[in-house]
């Protein structure tokens, strides 16, 4: 087991975005609660591969997250205004109150007192350092240990108090462990775990006992999952009784629900948003995300490893007119991984802008010349692509529509593939299309952490870097920027990061989301944040 370094100052700008497509259908499926006074409906698109948040896996839905947080909870939450709340640790860990070193090589966390497992046993130090050897574990296929792997050691120092010492100065790391990185972890039950040969295959993956609101009670996968309060929560047992939730990956299905009061909130697409008027029965909630979608170019496949045929291809797009007329201007253009909201956002950068004329003059030069029909040629083979995406994202599919009207204008022939949510998001052993590059263009919603570190999308080694895009000059500026000593000089080495990729366009960064959720009115409490719709279950209740 290694760890390696890390460090500590949290910049909390809501920068992660959870794109969650909430849906549900007719009926309530045997063991499902059809809508009492006492349980809250909801849906996710896609049932989980594991409930043992160590296997989480990645998705543009989060659903694996969203039945994570019912049940865990993690050292640092964001609220609804994107402020920072401690809730397994009693403080969040700053220079000023000794919880971070002053070289930011060590961090203390303090563990909050009388928070138990749902089993009754307290939560100690020592389930903190298991779980981050558990991490570290080459054995563990974890998703990510993205953050993770900087952790150089950590010690319990007494029952509540943890030292982690890194391997140097990393400045999302308070913002990112067992907090929202941008590969969420949680703290784990060692006293459950520890003497588990497999921990992949352990009953945990499917009956966990964790620290949160909420615990399961069933799963009946591919249909839905029961969970009830906790009454050993250490906030008081919640006022909701019941939480159930449905496997729908009919992305339609959630519209007609919600206006029928199958389900008791929902994600909605921006043009149900302006479909449903102001229904009396229904409230809205508009949320600022940090989830930056776009389409990653795989850069390993001709023609895509020219410059100027990506560039042409986002000359081509009408990025202002998706929109607008795909999301009503609900969600706006962005031009970087930066959401508009981050300080690390450099407002100067900007892709290649929509300019069809200069689009066919790269074409031209990159000796892709039109033929007969239309369709440009090079060397006896038709500028052909193929674009992928998940029919679960209603403005994804629409996107690709007219993606691929405009590219075809351009000479372009382009072949849109659908798969779903789970086959695009899988790891590369479970044969998911984007860790194995089975694609030329693929839509792609990518959720930030608290932190603007990119690495995990931007750097040759980044787990999300789906573009296979390795810039050297682009991998040394992320280093530097993780250990700057400052928020300017962080801010001064994205920009350059932000103008190089700019320049390259790996990917074609389309909008930055500010999602709208319904629910019914007589739901209290629902205050979906930037990361997860799910944070504040706990305080969750129904009006009778």
């Amino acid at each position: 087991m290694r760890f390696a370094g890390s460090l500590a100052c949290l910049a909390v700008v809501v920068t992660l975005a959870i794109a969650l497509a909430s849906c549900t259908r007719e009926g309530a499926p045997q063991g499902v609660d059809g809508g009492s006074a006492t349980t809250v409906r909801f849906a996710i698109a896609t049932d989980p591969e594991s409930l043992d948040p160590l296997f989480a896996h990645v998705d543009a839905n989060s659903v694996e997250q969203q039945v994570a947080r019912l049940v865990f909870e993690p050292f640092i939450d964001i609220d609804d205004r994107g402020a920072p709340v401690p809730v397994l640790l009693d403080r969040v860990p700053t220079t000023e109150n000794g919880g971070v070193s002053r070289n930011g090589r060590v961090i203390t966390y303090h563990l909050r007192a009388g928070v138990r497992w749902q089993d009754g046993v307290p939560v100690t130090a020592h389930d903190v350092v298991w779980t981050l050897h558990a991490i570290a574990d080459d054995r563990n296929p974890v998703r990510s240990r993205a953050g993770y792997d900087r952790v150089a050691k950590a010690e319990a120092l007494d029952q509540r108090s943890v030292r982690v010492t890194l391997k140097e100065p990393w400045a999302p790391a308070v913002a990112t462990l067992f907090s929202y990185g941008t590969a969420p972890q949680y703290v784990l039950p060692a006293h459950l775990l520890e003497k588990e040969p497999n921990l992949e295959r352990s009953a945990f993956s499917s009956h966990p006992v964790g620290n949160g609101p909420f615990r399961l009670v069933s799963w009946a996968r591919g249909d839905h999952l029961v969970y009830e309060a906790s009454p050993s929560y250490w906030r008081g047992t919640p006022k909701v009784e019941r939480i159930d939730v449905r496997i729908v990956p009919d992305p339609g299905t959630n519209f007609t629900l919600l206006r029928s009061g199958g389900v008791d909130w929902n994600l909605l697409s921006p043009a149900q948003r302006a479909s449903l008027g102001t229904p009396q029965d229904l409230g809205f909630r508009t949320v600022p995300l940090a989830l930056v979608a776009g389409i990653a170019l795989n850069t390993t496949h001709p023609p895509l490893d020219d410059a100027r045929v990506r560039r042409a291809i986002a000359a081509s797009i009408d990025r202002a007119g998706i929109s607008k007329k795909i999301t009503f201007g609900r969600y706006p253009v962005v031009d970087t991984a930066q959401a508009l909201g981050s300080w690390a956002r450099d407002p100067a950068v900007h892709e290649p802008a929509y300019d069809p004329a200069a689009a066919d003059r790269l074409l031209d030069a990159a000796g892709w010349h039109r033929a007969a029909g239309g369709v440009r040629m090079k060397d006896g083979n038709p500028l052909s692509l193929t674009y992928v995406q998940f029919p679960e994202s209603g403005t994804g599919v629409r996107v690709a529509t007219v993606v691929q009207s405009e590219l075809a204008a351009r000479g372009f022939r382009v072949a849109i593939k659908s798969l779903s949510n789970a086959q695009l998001f899988l790891p590369k052993s479970q044969g998911g299309a984007l860790a194995n590059g089975g694609f030329d263009m693929a839509y792609v919603p990518w959720p930030m952490g608290a932190d603007p570190d990119d690495s995990f999308l931007l750097a040759c080694s980044g787990n999300a870097n789906y573009m296979r895009w390795c810039d050297p000059q682009v991998d040394a500026l992320e280093r530097r920027a993780v250990v700057a000593p400052n928020r300017a000089e962080r801010k001064r080495l994205y920009a350059q990061i932000e103008r190089r990729v700019a320049e390259a366009v790996p990917v074609i960064y389309l909008f930055n989301p500010s999602y709208s959720y319904a629910y019914r009115t007589a739901l209290r409490g629902f205050s979906p944040n930037g990361f997860n719709p799910t944070w504040d279950a706990y305080r969750w209740s129904l009006a009778r």
